[in-house]
């Protein structure tokens, strides 16, 4: 496996992208941070790409940044720390905005920026035993830029507690909470994931690329005439491919 970031594909169009830092927990450095973006933004303009797995190599799934890298950004002109921030941000929003469905599998502890991670995927999957946190502010910090990500995935009451209190919560409550969407005994985690990627390869690849679009531009809308009209002509415009036309003939015969 290659270091600190392990990243493949199949023929079936199944990559699979692996932090690999298990001596670090799996925390990310600003090499790491520009590795991961690089590796989101080549798959997701690779034609062939139908589901995308994150995974930690390891106990860990991801605990953060890496506080050995922190004091030295800490201590740069302001442009540069800000510099730093964005690239985090980016990444996490190359993430979040990856035209295929994205399944986070979490073995055990996601903390700050690893919860990040989780919430900017579109399925999250955990072991019994993984554990979570936000513990930026005992760092003296705020979880800036995992926010928009952590918040639509938690909500924002549970956030008010969780990022200010920097408790550590188990799987039972972030399924609770709609971080993650599964839990699993640990021994069954990947046979759990492969079922997921399973369904997943089911779906039809251009459906389920204008459904994130549509997900993504429903959340930001009002519900008025302007988005009523919006979600016809997605729908209309759906139903015209040949691809929708060959999907409903195949259910047809069935």
């Amino acid at each position: 496996m290659n270091e600190p970031l392990d990243v493949a594909m199949d023929t079936a169009g199944i990559a699979r992208i692996t932090i690999n830092r298990p001596k670090r927990a799996n925390s990310f450095d600003p090499p790491l941070a520009t590795s991961m973006f690089e590796a989101l933004d080549w798959l997701a303009n690779d034609s062939k790409l139908r589901v995308l797995v994150l995974l930690g190599a390891g106990r860990s799934f991801c605990a953060g940044l890496d506080l050995k890298s922190l004091p030295a950004t800490m201590a740069a002109p302001y442009d540069e720390n800000y510099a730093d921030a964005l690239k985090f941000a980016k990444m996490l929003h190359r993430l979040h905005t990856m035209p295929v469905p994205t399944l986070a599998v979490v073995p055990g502890a996601a903390i700050g920026l690893g919860v990040g991670l989780v919430a900017c995927c579109d399925i999250a999957l955990a072991s019994e035993v993984a554990r979570f946190r936000f513990s930026e502010v005992r760092l003296g910090i705020i979880p800036a830029i995992i926010s928009p990500y952590v918040i639509a995935a938690m909500g924002g009451r549970a956030c008010q507690r969780y990022f200010l209190s920097a408790e550590t919560f188990d799987a039972t409550e972030a399924h609770r909470l709609g971080l993650v969407q599964m839990v699993a005994s640990l021994e069954d985690l990947g046979d759990v994931a492969g079922k997921i990627v399973a369904e997943l390869l089911t779906g039809k690849r251009d459906a389920q690329r204008a459904t994130k679009l549509l997900m993504e531009h429903v959340r930001q809308s009002p519900l008025n005439d302007k988005l009523i009209e919006d979600t016809a002509r997605r729908l209309a415009e759906i139903r015209a491919t040949e691809q929708a036309r060959n999907a409903v003939e195949e259910a047809l015969k069935r």
